[in-house]
């Protein structure tokens, strides 16, 4: 039986951690969405909801346990879709329930998907987003035209797209990479329960373009070091750890596989940096340079899966009950957490047709994760920039700074918060 007509999927490579990391305070999750440029129609939504169904069969599925290992099954059941009126991702015990592990938000113009992570990684959601978007735009009836930008809902699921492409990169002869990694300073956020604070700077391209063109970087290497640079004018002058931030890689574009599941890789970039707090966004730009590029080069990833995929495929961990096996997980969970301070996630430019695009003021993009932490999400679409942050506090010292840093930069920026005090 193909991948994509099957009733259960076992979690790939890259989500088997995240069931057992995700508790009641807080979820491996992140959300994804548009803002349109007129009002949600509910009933619309719901019926673009059922026509995309059955062309995504790995992402409308429901986290379950067996005695060895949790696994993802397929429903048909309508998903949730409902108009926003908590904080976003806040942890519910939705995976445990007999609901897919996603929901669909709608609040007025926005749009967007809450995903668990353990289901798909943000480019997985970006192509669903698209096709829902562009679906409900056609129930509505703009003419949307096939294009290659967005999946066509009508074709059969791709067998790739459901299946492990860990697995399929996944070669026993390489040599694996070790885990050993110095722990990163952790900046002290008091998280509040059940509230999630959202930031988002809107930046013309043109204004960051500059300054990377006259340092040479990516606007990647650039936002990271800014972030870093953030972290480090709020910690203690006594801290004389490396600040680092964890930036996921996609290896789509790198091994040529169109997955609709997890695909992609973390690599942790940083700094040590001087204590009387003299270290300016230069010399971390120095320290950082390239090592994006030299992280993502397909040998070492390469061997970076292979390290992961033995891993699971330990005799050892595969016998593991549940029960054991979550405490064991939980454990090498917490450890990696260490490793880094905060995650800066670029997914890049969302490309669409004009016809869709008109259609859309912006795209929005949020992280979830531990809730000690401070979430960065890179996104635009066409000429605007959207750099967002989400934090389980009111403590704003990392993000005011990240923002007046780039104005200080001579950058135009725009911030909204759902809750700036």
């Amino acid at each position: 039986m193909a991948d994509s007509q099957k009733n259960w999927y076992e979690l790939d490579n890259a989500a088997s951690i995240y069931p057992y990391s995700s508790n009641r305070q807080w979820i491996c999750g992140y959300r994804i969405g548009f803002v349109l440029k007129e009002d949600i129609d509910p009933e619309i939504l719901k019926q673009a909801v059922r026509d995309i169904m059955p062309r995504f069969p790995s992402y409308f599925v429901q986290l379950r346990f067996g005695y060895f290992w949790p696994y993802l099954e397929k429903t048909m059941a309508m998903p949730i879709i409902e108009e926003e009126h908590l904080h976003p991702i806040l942890p519910t015990p939705r995976w445990y329930t007999n609901v897919p592990a996603m929901k669909i938000i709608y609040y007025k113009r926005r749009l967007c998907f809450e995903t668990f992570h353990g289901i798909a990684d943000g480019g997985a959601t970006i192509t669903v987003l698209k096709a829902l978007t562009a679906q409900y735009l056609r129930l509505k009836g703009i003419e949307i035209p096939e294009s290659d930008l967005i999946v066509d809902i009508n074709e059969k699921p791709l067998e790739e797209e459901t299946t492990d492409c860990f697995k399929k990169v996944y070669d026993p002869k390489k040599k694996g990479m070790t885990r050993k990694e110095t722990v990163s300073y952790q900046h002290p956020v008091h998280p509040i329960l059940n509230y999630n604070r959202l930031f988002e700077g809107l930046v013309p391209v043109e204004d960051i373009k500059k300054p990377c063109k006259e340092k040479d970087v990516t606007i990647t290497e650039l936002l990271t070091a800014v972030f870093i640079y953030s972290i480090y004018q709020n910690s203690p002058e006594s801290n004389k750890k490396p600040i680092k931030i964890s930036v996921p890689v996609s290896l789509r574009p790198i091994f040529g596989f169109n997955s609709m599941r997890n695909f992609s890789l973390f690599t942790n970039i940083g700094a040590v940096l001087k204590s009387d707090k003299s270290s300016t966004i230069d010399d971390i730009l120095e320290a950082i340079k390239g090592k994006l590029k030299e992280g993502t080069q397909k040998e070492v990833l390469e061997q970076n899966i292979t390290m992961n995929v033995n891993t699971a495929s330990n005799p050892i961990v595969k016998i593991l009950p549940n029960g054991l096996k979550r405490q064991v997980l939980k454990i090498g969970y917490k450890n990696g957490q260490q490793k880094f301070a905060c995650t800066l996630s670029n997914l890049g430019v969302c490309k669409m047709p004009p016809e869709m695009k008109e259609h859309i003021d912006r795209m929005e993009v949020f992280l979830g994760g531990p809730r000690n932490a401070v979430g960065c999400a890179v996104n635009s679409i066409d000429d605007k920039l959207n750099i967002a942050f989400n934090v389980a506090s009111k403590q704003t010292d990392i993000v005011r700074t990240f923002y007046k840093t780039l104005a200080d930069m001579g950058m135009h920026i725009r911030v909204e918060s759902s809750d700036w005090r």
